[in-house]
């Protein structure tokens, strides 16, 4: 019987406790103008953070939703109680008058990795188990998260790499991850926990082979081999 090893993938989405993640998030309003199209600001958390985040992802609207004015954020530099932002008009190339404007942010504290504002965590890399895809399921809500979605290639290549890079195999020779999408053999099409078309590529060519018990199968696994497989 070949052994199927499976290890916990979460795609965080609240805050968790102190040996976990931790995710913040709340605004922060300034009063500005320029008479460019861009300026800087410093945005302030407003909370004490342990550390310098590892990540932050923010946006910037104006307080008065009747206003027509559109912004773009790029964020300069991340430090511990503030952050650095430029702040972009895009809906015409001209500054601004006086004006307060809202800055929407969230941070994130951690191990894992992000990809487009998404964390990606494992609560235990060394935690190799069998479990079935509910069992999973509940073990990522129980950490403050669920399963892990794959919308396209790109995001396909950094949960893989990831993945490999932090598992702690051991003499295991490949882990399974179980993910939130489902697939339907009848239609041959992948759809996200979220209703949503998946990525539908990179997977074992030609399986479920006719004939095998997995034929009518809606759950999906993406297989992870060590570092040093070729």
């Amino acid at each position: 019987m070949k052994c199927i090893w499976f290890v916990l993938l979460v795609e965080v989405i609240s805050v968790v406790d102190s040996h976990r993640p931790l995710t913040n998030g709340g605004n922060y309003e300034l009063s500005s103008f320029s008479t460019k199209a861009k300026s800087m600001a410093e945005v302030i958390y407003m909370m004490c953070l342990p550390k310098v985040p590892d990540y932050v992802n923010a946006t910037a609207r104006p307080s008065n939703p009747s206003l027509p004015h559109k912004f773009n954020l790029t964020i300069l530099e991340i430090k511990k109680l503030s952050f650095i932002v430029e702040i972009e008009r895009v809906d015409q190339a001209t500054g601004w008058d006086w004006m307060p404007i809202t800055v929407d942010w969230s941070s994130y504290i951690g191990n894992g990795t992000v990809y487009r504002n998404l964390i990606l965590w494992f609560p235990d890399a060394a935690d190799i188990r069998g479990m079935n895809r509910n069992t999973a399921s509940k073990s990522c809500i129980d950490n403050g998260g669920r399963l892990v979605d794959i919308v396209d290639k790109a995001m396909y290549d950094v949960v893989y790499n990831y993945s490999r890079q932090t598992i702690v195999f051991g003499s295991i020779p490949w882990v399974d991850i179980w993910l939130g999408s489902s697939y339907n053999p009848a239609t041959d099409t992948v759809t996200q926990s979220n209703g949503k078309p998946g990525y539908h590529g990179d997977w074992i060519p030609g399986y479920p082979w006719r004939g095998s018990r997995y034929e009518t199968y809606t759950g999906l696994l993406l297989d992870i081999k060590p570092p040093g497989y070729t």
